[in-house]
């Protein structure tokens, strides 16, 4: 019975540093993602969907002109823009979506490079800020002892 509780205490440990593992992914992809939508924001441009995950999405809400979704494969997310879609670059040459002053196209290089880069910025701050609070919780080490003066 002893060996049973051992092994589930086992998994339970396992499972709790999956789950932290997974918690930790998580906020590093919803800050890159939350960097890009800031930052299109503050350029004024028109963000279609914010997602954290891929494939079918599980949960989405409509909140002002953005759609809030969160997807089943949960390894990366994206900011859906007016004017901007790597599934299907023609939709860059539409003149509507061109002429609109809020899509991503009609930005000038300094706004969508702005864009662009916001999300690595966000994994730097964030890494920094991950790094701070690991460092702050403190780490264990065994202290040291002199075994022998000669």
């Amino acid at each position: 019975m002893e060996m049973l509780a051992v092994e589930v205490g086992v998994l339970l440990a396992t499972l709790a540093k999956f789950l932290k593992v997974a918690l930790g992914l998580g906020l590093v992809i919803f800050f890159h993602e939350l960097g890009h939508f800031a930052v299109a924001k503050w350029c004024d441009v028109l963000v279609e969907r914010f997602s954290i995950g891929f494939g079918p999405i599980l949960w989405r809400k409509k909140w002002g002109e953005t759609e809030y979704a969160l997807s089943a494969i949960p390894f990366g997310g994206y900011v859906k823009m007016l004017g901007q879609d790597d599934i299907d670059p023609s939709q860059l040459s539409s003149e509507e979506i061109a002429a609109n002053p809020r899509s991503y196209t009609a930005k000038g290089v300094g706004q969508r490079m702005a864009i662009i880069s916001a999300g690595v910025i966000m994994n730097v701050i964030t890494g920094l800020l991950f790094f701070m609070f690991a460092f702050r919780s403190g780490i264990e080490a065994t202290p040291a002892v002199i075994g022998d003066v000669q």
